[in-house]
């Protein structure tokens, strides 16, 4: 089964108003994308991950935007998550509201995944981003990210903000909102996409939960159609989280996902593909997108790939495209050509 990632329409409802803003016509730019402008404002529909990380990251290019996704999170409503945000909101604290959003991840977005791993008085949630294919993906990282910490908020108040937030893409040129929307540090080039907060916050009470709004509006959402609740899929996006931080093992995925790794295995065959499969599917798209940062070295991509020796990546990269990784990176060039965006 082809897990195909998808993300909720209504992630790119304030897109129009921040690309006004840089004086772009959004929906020129959605368009270019492949986007119908008609199902930004459509709770119920969703657009796969690879047309919203170009269209997100092209316009950030051609516009000189480097901090775009964070500049959409700003605006971002509670309606942006339709019935699943009510249901969140009311959970009685962050650790149930993480688990509730696993459990219907697949009405928000199937290409994201958060694994919260705890040490003593620190926790690390560690966001995956999974958007297919060969699509650029900072911008719809950083969106993901910010989603996550808009979930905190959305129990723990407006003012929480996490201790440091760490991207694995190099830090953009200029002045940016990074600082100012999560309050605290960033880092960039790290081994790594998340944040890390006081693990007390996991479990701090939320005074506004509804126990009884939870039990109607749960009853409600498993009435509704599941798009992909797949284990590929949700197999494909932990790899993609665990790979930078070595953990991309069938023993650990399989942990995160609360399974013996043998059931994992069957659930996999039942659906038609593999561990290995999927983990190589996601390093074939992590390379090329860690090959785009010039600053990382070829060792180093190949560490964050989860491998022993840098010999082992080339021949990886080699069999999958017929060149080695330094002559990929020589020779490739991101394609923003078709976002077209009027003056």
């Amino acid at each position: 089964m082809t897990f195909t990632a998808q993300v909720r329409a209504t992630a790119l409802l304030d897109f129009p108003a921040v690309a006004l803003e840089a004086g772009i016509d959004p929906y020129v730019a959605l368009r270019g994308a492949g986007i119908d402008v008609g199902l930004i404002s459509r709770g119920d529909m969703t657009i796969p991950a690879d047309r919203v990380a170009w269209l997100l990251d092209g316009v950030a290019e051609k516009a000189g935007i480097a901090d775009l996704g964070i500049r959409i999170a700003m605006r971002r409503r509670l309606a942006n998550l339709g019935v699943a945000g009510l249901v969140l909101g009311q959970q009685i604290n962050v650790r149930a509201a993480l688990a509730m959003a696993e459990r219907y991840g697949h009405l928000l977005s199937n290409a994201l995944s958060l694994t919260v791993e705890e040490n003593g008085s620190v926790a690390t949630a560690i966001v995956g981003v999974a958007v297919g294919s060969s699509a650029p993906a900072r911008q719809s990282r950083e969106l993901g990210l910010a989603a996550y910490v808009h979930l905190f908020r959305l129990l723990l108040g407006e003012k929480w903000a996490p201790k440091a937030v760490f991207f694995s893409h190099a830090k953009p040129r200029g002045s940016t909102l990074h600082q100012r929307f999560f309050g605290c540090p960033v880092h960039f080039d790290s081994s790594f996409d998340g944040f890390e907060c006081p693990a007390a916050d996991l479990d701090r009470a939320n005074e506004d939960a509804d126990a009884a709004l939870v039990t109607y509006a749960s009853l409600l959402l498993d009435s509704l159609p599941s798009q992909s609740r797949t284990s590929s899929g949700m197999v494909l996006r932990l790899t993609h989280a665990l790979l930078p931080m070595g953990g991309a093992s069938l023993r650990h995925v399989a942990q995160a996902m609360s399974q013996h790794p043998r059931t994992l295995q069957r659930k996999l065959a039942e659906e038609g593909t593999a561990f290995d499969i999927i983990l190589n599917e996601a390093r074939i798209t992590l390379s090329q997108e860690l090959l785009r940062n010039n600053r990382l070295t070829i060792d180093a991509i190949a560490v964050r790939l989860g491998y022993a020796h840098p010999s082992a990546f080339i021949r990886f990269f080699r069999q999958q495209f017929g060149v080695t990784p330094g002559a990929w990176r020589a020779n490739n060039n991101l394609a923003f050509d078709n976002i077209k965006i009027a003056p």
